[in-house]
């Protein structure tokens, strides 16, 4: 053997071995813990108001296609772009993904919170082994484009239950009267992405829900948790912590019911939105900034707007709770505070008279924004173009604010921001 080829290999095994040893430093790193004031259960993708979707459906269920940060869509899981075939299109899956999957999810995303956004896209079939087909649709861009958002999430769907399909195992466990999602990188998952070099990556990740804010802070500070929300601590900064803005996870919207006919008339309820301070709720971390910004427009009263209406909200949802009972006392009114069951029955039914809810945005774009709030409200498909204010203008809802991912991360913890919105630990690194 040629001292050459003894350097070469030499080398190979150093280099598997410091492999191999980020593996196990990886593996038996603790996991990354993040306790927020949001309710927590299993997500479910095609749920237009589901904040544990918005926080990690990026990472449980991918779509076929994303949008990458320099705007182009790429494909995740899709093998590539739609290849044209006669009389429609044909999307190859990546290995692993059941093609009666993703018909079963995109069946669902039309039929709930991707609604308006795959109104003309087909229901797919499937062709041969690792292929669907969508029939009639002829524009491989537009199919990418619509396809490409966090709502039509492909699940493993199973009796009972949507398992991931993104490289990750999910449990919900229930510990000391919370609930808790533990979330554990399967080992044959590629980090995908650019890491801080140097730093495992994450492989295990617990969200846990907690009854409010302070307590949330609290445990940040004192090192219960790797992550904060809004803050980097209750009472004092924790050393070392770096401030996190991950711009918007969900939009708050606001919508009119039947209960007090006179909202329902176009702008009415954009006018009680525009005619609030626009830092009002940021203590909640509630934000008219992006696609949400506050507009310039007349003094009202916003009393006077809608004098003695109650606001609706789930009690599941402390902060959106919040900001219900000050938008209550802002319109001389009282918060109404429902139970989850009883929330979704008087919202299917229109049956309130203004009701707070989070909606999750179809992508990053304002037109999405526009869409996602045009099926909160009930509403056709917007024109071409439109914008949040331009729909809830001429309709009965509005999405009023953004709900920032802000707060804190550790200093040994690095996660960026996911494609759409949410946590994107697939290229988080923990050290």
């Amino acid at each position: 053997m040629t001292s050459t080829r003894r350097v070469f290999l030499a080398g190979a095994s150093m280099l598997g071995l410091a492999a191999f040893t980020r593996e196990l430093d990886a593996a038996a790193a603790p996991p990354v813990r993040f306790k927020w004031p949001w309710p927590v259960k299993a997500p479910d993708p095609h749920a237009l108001g589901d904040p544990c979707a918005a926080l990690l459906a990026a990472t449980l269920y991918p779509p076929l296609y994303v949008r990458a940060v320099d705007g182009m869509l790429e494909p995740k899981g899709a093998l590539a772009g739609p290849k044209e075939i006669k009389n429609g299109l044909r999307v190859d899956l990546v290995p692993g993904l059941r093609p009666s999957d993703v018909l079963a999810s995109l069946a669902a995303a039309k039929s709930r919170g991707a609604r308006l956004a795959l109104r003309d896209v087909p229901v797919p079939r499937v062709e041969g082994e690792q292929s669907v087909v969508f029939p009639g649709f002829l524009d491989p861009d537009a199919l990418m484009r619509r396809l490409a958002t966090p709502l039509a999430g492909i699940a493993r769907i199973e009796p009972r239950r949507l398992l991931p399909t993104g490289g990750w195992d999910l449990s919900v466990k229930e510990r000391e009267s919370t609930t808790v999602l533990e979330l554990t990188r399967r080992p044959t998952t590629p980090a995908v992405g650019v890491q801080p070099s140097g730093l495992p990556r994450i492989t295990r990740f617990e969200l846990e829900g907690v009854v409010d804010l302070a307590r949330s802070l609290r445990t940040f500070e004192r090192f219960e948790s790797e992550l904060s929300y809004l803050a980097d601590g209750l009472f004092a900064p924790r050393p070392g912590a770096r401030p996190m803005d991950l711009g918007a996870l969900a939009y708050v919207g606001l919508r009119a019911g039947s209960e007090v006919p006179e909202l329902r008339s176009p702008g009415a309820v954009h006018r009680i939105l525009e005619s609030l301070p626009a830092d009002r709720f940021g203590h909640l971390g509630l934000l008219r900034r992006g696609h949400v910004a506050a507009e310039p427009v007349g003094a009202h009263d916003t009393a006077s707007l809608a004098p003695n209406v109650a606001v609706v909200a789930r009690v599941s949802q402390p902060m959106l709770v919040g900001a219900a009972e000050i938008l209550a006392r802002e319109l001389g009114g009282i918060a109404r505070v429902l139970d989850d069951a009883t929330f979704a029955r008087v919202e299917a039914e229109g049956r309130f008279p203004l009701l707070l809810d989070l909606v999750r945005p179809i992508d990053d774009t304002a037109e999405g924004a526009a869409i996602a709030l045009a099926t909160f409200a009930g509403a056709n498909v917007p024109k071409s173009g439109a914008t949040p204010s331009s729909v809830g203008k001429e309709g009965s809802a509005v999405l009023g604010w953004e709900i920032a991912l802000l707060g804190a991360q550790a200093s040994h913890v690095w996660i960026p921001r996911a494609p759409f919105g949410g946590l994107d630990l697939a290229v988080g690194a923990v050290g």
